[in-house]
């Protein structure tokens, strides 16, 4: 995480910055320090020998390499920093941006006791010169969209306030194929920094906001409310489930773009489970080919899984995400408070991909989830932030350099094409996580009959499984030759090729094209019996 603290000069961002590395146990950079032993001269110095704008181009220069870098770190910016366009836009961007504000009057009282020369304050009338800088930056620190008083709060107050508003988690998804990345913001519950990265997006735009009708209910205060105080907002609310993963809710939605002249620098907001994600990441990816887009996942499958990477889809005659694309959002953010209204059948439906992300990973997924199930079940918010990190970092790995699924990414396959076989068979009786959990369980038992997998590893899959009590087998009714013919139109089949993810050990995956129509309906009839069971 980057944290950047802007401000007036002598508003306290040093001293607030260097508490708030201490407290996150991050690195602490002051510009104008960086700047001073660069130059091997003072501030004053440079403003004097070199100009004022030689100092803010090296300014611009230093902040935009800390910004760019790898490494988490809290930055005390120059007061002017801000001023720059460019520069601003990206602390918005790449950091976690908080403004102090100070009053003219404190400015001079404090500068009046301070060792520290400021070369914009060596005026005959140092009050007049404040005043007039804060009026010109006026308009620019008010772009930083959360403030902190430093004439009415202590240093170590800001701290607090600060370390209260910052996400809980954030992650940053990056596709090095495509040369970009968008964050992942997690809350725990609802916290207006956050929530103000997606309000400075949509300011003056229009957005399209899909949404489920449940979630709506249950979770639209105060984030509609606060939407549509700086956009215009239109909203086509559904009852989710993947009866609306169809064209004709494509359309519905197309009309209404079109109706109320969306452009391509307005927004599709994708607000529930997966089949809303699924949805409006492909309006969002087609209309005008392509309007910018912003994922709000509210069921834990979607936020552990679909609402990254990407794959947008309808289904289309019984066929699971047959018409689709691939399209990476601009932001991902969610509330791990939204899913405490899900029932405990949807939760289940969650941890199905996240034991996927186990036996892809192994250790210390697979472990977390074998010694906490309880806590995981009832929604231990401290547990699924530590689930949520793994699972969108191996999301992320699979993801960044393979976004059309055309290698390493097929991984994020395992149990999916038989998964996705359950759901058309049994007419979507299963949900998505749950049939999944079935695809795990045949692989794992594919993989001990024909493959590498060990004893041990496999009953440690199937141990697993049954602890958080999923069915291992479909309906009675559905047979093998029924799964396989679904298989036979599955999208994952290239190049006239099957591919299947096969299990070597937990941690330890790998892609095999040694099936075909005849043979996996063969191993299907033998998991099917039972009798290995």
């Amino acid at each position: 995480m980057k944290i950047v603290l802007t401000g007036f000069m002598t508003a306290g961002k040093t001293t607030v910055a260097r508490m708030l590395a201490d407290k996150k146990n991050l690195n602490f950079y002051d510009s104008d320090d960086l700047i001073e032993a660069r130059e091997k001269m003072s501030i004053e110095e440079i403003f004097s020998v070199k100009g004022e704008d030689y100092f803010r181009k090296l300014e611009k220069d230093v902040i935009s390499e800390l910004l760019s870098s790898k490494q988490d770190l809290v930055l005390a910016p120059g007061g002017g920093a801000v001023l720059n366009d460019e520069l601003r836009q990206l602390m918005l961007e790449q950091a976690e941006v908080f403004c102090l504000d100070v009053s003219a009057e404190e400015v001079l009282r404090r500068n009046n006791s301070d060792e520290i020369i400021r070369p914009l304050l060596e005026v005959d009338n140092p009050l007049v010169k404040i005043n007039s800088l804060l009026s010109e930056r006026k308009k620019y620190y008010q772009q930083i969209p959360t403030h902190f008083d430093s004439d009415r709060y202590s240093a170590a107050e800001i701290v607090d306030l600060i370390l209260a508003e910052l996400p809980d988690q954030k992650l940053k998804i990056e596709i090095k194929a495509q040369d970009s990345s968008y964050p992942v913001l997690i809350d725990q519950n609802f916290k207006q920094s956050s929530f103000s990265k997606i309000l400075e997006m949509v300011r003056g735009r229009k957005v399209f906001l899909l949404a489920d009708q449940i979630v709506m209910d249950n979770h639209a205060e105060p984030i509609i409310n606060l939407m549509e105080e700086k956009a215009e907002l239109i909203k086509l609310e559904l009852e989710a489930g993947e009866q609306i993963k169809d064209l004709q809710y494509l359309k519905k939605a197309y009309d209404i773009l079109y109706e109320n002249n969306f452009s391509r620098s307005d927004y599709v907001i994708a607000f529930g489970g997966g089949t809303i994600g699924d949805l409006g990441g492909l309006i969002a990816s087609t209309y005008l080919r392509g309007l910018k887009l912003i994922q709000m996942p509210t069921t834990l499958i979607s936020q552990l899984d679909s609402s990254v990477g990407g794959k947008t889809a309808v289904n289309f005659r019984e066929t699971k995400n047959l018409i689709g694309s691939f399209y990476q959002a601009d932001l991902v953010y969610y509330q791990l408070q939204w899913l405490e209204t899900l029932e405990i059948r949807e939760i289940k439906s969650g941890l199905g991909e996240v034991i996927k992300y186990a036996v892809l990973g192994g250790s210390p997924l697979f472990d977390i989830l074998a010694d906490n199930k309880e806590k995981i079940l009832n929604l231990d918010q401290d547990i699924l932030l530590d689930i949520s990190k793994i699972s969108l970092e191996m999301k992320d790995y699979y993801v960044s350099e393979d976004v059309k699924d055309r290698g390493l990414r097929k991984k994020l396959n395992l149990g999916h094409s038989f998964g996705h076989a359950v759901e058309g068979a049994e007419k979507f009786k299963y949900k998505h996580g749950e049939a999944v959990v079935m695809g795990i369980a045949f692989t794992a038992f594919l993989s001990h009959k024909i493959g590498k997998l060990n004893e041990e590893a496999f009953h440690k899959i199937i141990s697993l499984i049954q602890a958080f009590d999923y069915q291992l087998f479909p309906s009675e009714t559905i047979e093998a030759e029924e799964l396989a013919s679904y298989i036979a139109h599955d999208k994952k089949i290239s190049d006239n090729k099957m591919w299947w993810v096969l299990i070597n050990d937990l941690g330890d995956t790998y892609l095999s094209d040694r099936f075909d129509h005849k043979n996996i309906q063969k191993y299907m009839e033998e998991y099917l019996c039972r009798e290995w069971l």
